[in-house]
């Protein structure tokens, strides 16, 4: 049982910071590391409890928005009812409802916590909540739009806290839930968005009582929540909310029309035998049969994950997700680079990039079964007419690569490289000196050593949490910790500051359109001037953004 004395009472933002030294597990469930206190904080919805772990003081699970049930489904997210006694937020709130990937995938990347409705919850780690001014980073989670939940053992280390940042990381919602085109709606195919920017707002009203500064807010994801943040740099409701943005491994083009979405959504309800367009009814069997639903999505994502752009358009194959991010309505009016190149980005600093080898992770896995008949078809549909020439411009560049690697490679840059490089040229266009762009060249010794810089590999670093079990399944064990330290100091210094340069790199320059100097992190940085030129001259053109 937790106790305190009248010694123990602080006050903080007009409640009490209780400090208690009763150990908390049996009524958190969560593990407790060291000695472990209460501290309780005012927000604009309530106070709330959460701990004090090895120095740092951690919020857990705290409501920013009402759960998207009932008439709050497919619908703009709603502010939490206020409450008036101390909440408590010492366990992460439930991820959003979604499936569990097979295998390995599922093993690395689901969440350890339970899913539920009452998804829309965030969790803060500061330095010190009596703190003011600190740099805040609000971190969204990757998960191809599908799965995810923002509490794992990489983000639950604690490391920008341990570096003098605010943190917080967010649950939104994902899948059908997130992402359902509805035919009339202005927030159609958005309603995850539209949780982040309701996040992003609960942050900045609320984050001075947790020591951060509402003015130096950095959001930040990768993958999926990389390709999060590339929208939230185009959708006007979210301008002001943050100051920086970082984009890891971002798939940010083409992110989907209202078309596609239409595709997806008739999918969808055929395959749920709902009639076309009937809201009601696709609600009450989202409602009532929810694990038909889990089951009827991810079929969805395996059937469009074989790129058949026949029968779903050209770009959810290109993408392999038909949920995600729609453009062309109130809350994205224009693709992140169609907005670039409009000069209609957010007046932010950014720093983006992706892995060398993002791809090779997919055969490794076997997620995807090829063979070399497969790969010339997917070479000579990709570039038409000229798909040996293609074949042969990654051969020239991969010496002694495997036509599979060069498979992955071609792969690595449809999905990731490309559209990140696109975005990057047209940010660094408008706004000069203000971009940095890096890739991820650390290969890991994980599964055999089979998939180099691959997918997610930096996070363990840009976490600096190497060793945690998410960690070693990621990297292998043994990874270099000072190449930890050298990415995690990037990465502070550019939250911090809007430039990731420090003492442990290579000068790092900024990014222009025209030279495409990149900074490879790896086993001895350096930078590079356009890294695989020929092969991204073949997406781009020589000239095109230059």
């Amino acid at each position: 049982m937790a106790f305190a004395t009248s010694a123990d009472l602080l006050t903080t933002g007009g409640f009490p910071l209780q400090r208690r030294t009763a150990a908390l597990a049996s009524s958190t469930g969560h593990p407790m590391r060291g000695d472990t206190m209460d501290a309780v904080v005012a927000t604009t919805s309530g106070p709330v409890r959460g701990t004090i772990e090895d120095g740092l003081t951690v919020f857990r699970g705290i409501a920013y928005a009402q759960p998207p049930v009932g008439p709050l489904r497919w619908a703009a997210p709603e502010p939490p009812v206020p409450w008036t006694e101390p909440r408590p937020a010492v366990s992460f709130g439930p991820a959003a409802p979604q499936p569990r990937p097979d295998g390995i995938v599922g093993d690395i990347f689901s969440p350890a916590f339970p899913s539920g409705e009452d998804c829309l919850s965030l969790n803060v780690w500061t330095p010190d909540p009596q703190a003011t001014g600190l740099p805040v980073f609000v971190w969204i989670h990757g998960g191809a739009f599908l799965f995810g939940s923002g509490a794992d053992d990489l983000i639950d280390h604690g490391s920008f806290a341990r570096s003098g940042i605010v943190f917080v990381s967010i649950n939104y919602r994902l899948g059908m839930d997130g992402y359902l085109y509805v035919e009339g709606d202005e927030n159609a195919g958005n309603y995850g968005t539209l949780d982040q920017i309701a996040a992003l707002r609960w942050v900045r009203a609320n984050i001075a009582a947790f020591g951060g500064d509402p003015e130096r807010v950095t959001i930040g994801g990768e993958s999926a929540g990389g390709t999060a943040v590339a929208a939230l740099l185009a959708a006007p409701a979210a301008r002001g909310l943050f100051v920086r943005a970082i984009a890891q491994s971002a798939y940010p083009e083409p992110l989907l029309s209202p078309d596609s979405g239409r595709i997806v959504a008739r999918e969808l309800e055929s395959r749920l035998g709902v009639p076309a367009g009937d809201l009601a009814a696709l609600r009450e069997v989202r409602e009532w049969h929810p694990r038909d639903v889990t089951t009827v999505v991810r079929e969805l994502f395996e059937d469009v994950a074989n790129r058949d752009a026949t029968h779903y358009g050209a770009e959810i194959a290109a993408q392999m997700n038909p949920l995600m991010p729609i453009v062309g309505g109130e809350v994205l009016p224009s693709r992140p680079v169609e907005a670039g190149a409009a000069g209609e980005l957010a007046d932010v600093d950014l720093l983006i990039g992706t892995n060398r080898d993002e791809f090779r992770i997919v055969f490794a896995l076997g997620m995807m079964s090829v063979d070399d008949a497969t790969i010339d078809a997917v070479f000579e549909a990709t570039f038409p007419g000229r798909g040996a020439e293609a074949l042969a411009t990654y051969a020239a560049g991969r010496p002694g690569s495997s036509r599979l690697d060069l498979l992955a490679a071609l792969e690595t840059d449809r999905s990731y490289r490309v559209g990140s490089t696109l975005l990057a040229d047209a940010h660094a266009r408008h706004r000069p000196g203000s971009t940095w762009f890096y890739r991820f060249a650390w290969p890991s010794t994980a599964f055999d050593g089979q998939i180099g810089a691959a997918h997610a590999v930096e996070l363990p670093f840009v976490f600096d949490a190497l060793g945690t079990p998410m960690a070693e399944a990621l990297t292998g064990p043994g990874a270099p910790q000072p190449l930890a330290d050298d990415i995690h100091r990037a990465w502070v210094a550019f939250i911090t500051t809007g430039d990731p340069n420090h003492d442990g790199l290579p000068t790092w320059p900024a990014y222009d359109h025209a030279k495409r100097r990149v900074m490879e992190l790896g086993s001895g940085h350096r930078v590079v001037a356009a890294p695989d030129a020929d092969e991204l001259a073949l997406w781009i053109g020589d000239e095109e953004g230059r």
